[in-house]
């Protein structure tokens, strides 16, 4: 399963800091396939192939973010559209 997390840095410069000397220590995880940072300089979404989401992860730089959010996620392809046709017919 894959899964999409969207991490927001806490606030502090001094948090920042420390944070870089973390990643620069632990780095990420096998199982990371994207890593993107945001241009406002404290988004980073990280696409993860696992499965589960990674608590290696959450452990180590779960302190310096004020927020994260973790999605499963799935190929937009041809199983994903027969199952969204599925669903629609039980929404009427």
């Amino acid at each position: 399963m894959k899964y999409v997390v969207i991490s927001k840095l806490s606030p502090g410069v001094d948090n920042a800091r420390k944070a870089l000397e973390v990643f620069l220590k632990a780095g990420m995880p096998e199982g990371t396939e994207t890593l993107l940072a945001g241009t406002d300089g404290k988004t980073f979404i990280t696409i993860v192939d696992e499965d589960t989401p990674d608590m290696k992860t959450s452990a180590a730089y779960g302190p310096f973010f004020e927020s994260v959010e973790v999605m499963p996620v799935v190929p937009a392809d041809a199983t994903w559209l027969e199952a969204v046709h599925a669903a629609q017919s039980l929404w009427d």
